[in-house]
């Protein structure tokens, strides 16, 4: 094209302009081994078309033949597009590490490893209690786990799959979990005396995973590019959402919608609200991971061993029915 006789100089830098092109994606790197091998046929091509005489062409576009000028144009950008490659080890600001590592964004994934195992344990222990099977109760306990995110994927919708499905490791995490708690969990209490009220480390693996969960939920909240209030609200129901479905199939009230159990969705809504304002200052993701996780963490004990909880209706009634505990711990 740019050596025929008679060619316009227009064609000429258009031929030009391609085989730049074709050069950037034989040269960049990260580019699919396919699309170089397509660029260099196409320039090879390209030489061995223009090295030659080349009447046909010319009379075409000297004549003005639109339809020929339309094939040989469609042929010239018949290339694939060039792939874009994200450079390894690059994560958004409001993302994670696929698996835990000792960034703050990794420690993070390992907090929310650990939460979904406590989130499991607890609910496959309060299954149990309320006499469903061997096969049962690890559901329930898995429903308590992934069920919060769940939920969140669902209401950003936009074609979204329930992170489970690509995340598959936290389906064996919270089965096995659940699969050891019901088998193991008697023996444990006859031979080591635990005792669910005094298991300190349930209680710090559940806060922690309250603080991981909140602040996990805001930041898919913002990467779907949701308002703040709403960011809140990806975070409450990835920390709350499992224990609502959990407490409706086994047939109890919502834990987290009532005084006389400790404080889930406050904490989860203060983590995430500070995420989102430590974000809105402009700091770096570790220092609002860790604010976030942080404040979740602090709600989360001092409901349960500073008594804290929200004001009740003022009526006699109201004050009685919050006085029955029954399993409000689990």
């Amino acid at each position: 094209m740019m050596t025929t006789p008679g060619t316009r100089g227009v064609d000429k830098n258009h031929a030009m302009l391609m085989m730049r092109t074709m050069m950037k994606m034989m040269t960049t790197p990260g580019t699919r081994g396919v699309d170089k091998n397509h660029a260099m046929l196409m320039m090879r091509t390209m030489m061995n078309t223009t090295s030659k005489e080349a009447p046909s062409s010319s009379k075409l576009y000297s004549t003005g033949s639109n339809s020929a000028k339309n094939a040989i144009t469609k042929q010239s950008f018949s290339a694939p597009p060039q792939k874009v490659v994200a450079r390894p080890g690059v994560l958004a600001s409001d993302g994670m590490p696929r698996y835990p590592n000792l960034t703050v964004p990794g420690l993070l994934r390992g907090s929310d490893y650990i939460g979904t195992c406590s989130f499991a344990l607890t609910g496959t222990l309060l299954a149990a209690s309320k006499g469903l099977d061997c096969f049962g109760a690890p559901i329930i306990g898995l429903i308590t786990a992934v069920g919060g995110g769940t939920i969140r994927d669902f209401v950003l919708g936009a074609g979204r799959r329930a992170f489970w499905m690509e995340e598959q490791e936290y389906v064996y995490l919270a089965l096995a979990t659940g699969v050891a708690t019901f088998f193991g969990w008697e023996y444990a209490k006859k031979h080591f005396e635990v005792v669910r009220d005094d298991a300190w480390w349930i209680e710090a693996s559940d806060a922690l995973g309250v603080g991981a969960f909140c602040v996990i939920g805001c930041m898919n909240g913002v990467r779907a590019g949701v308002s703040a209030i709403n960011c809140i609200a990806c975070g409450v129901f990835t920390a709350t959402g499992g224990g609502v479905v959990r407490d409706v199939i086994v047939g109890r009230p919502p834990r987290i919608f009532h005084s006389y159990a400790t404080a889930y969705a406050t904490p989860a809504a203060a983590g995430a609200a500070t995420y989102l304002l430590a974000r809105k200052m402009g700091v770096s993701t570790s220092a609002r991971i860790v604010s976030g996780v942080t404040v979740g963490i602090l709600g989360r004990v001092a409901s349960e061993s500073g008594n804290v909880r929200l004001p009740l209706y003022e009526s006699e009634e109201a004050k009685a029915n919050a006085k029955i505990k029954g399993d409000h711990r689990l």
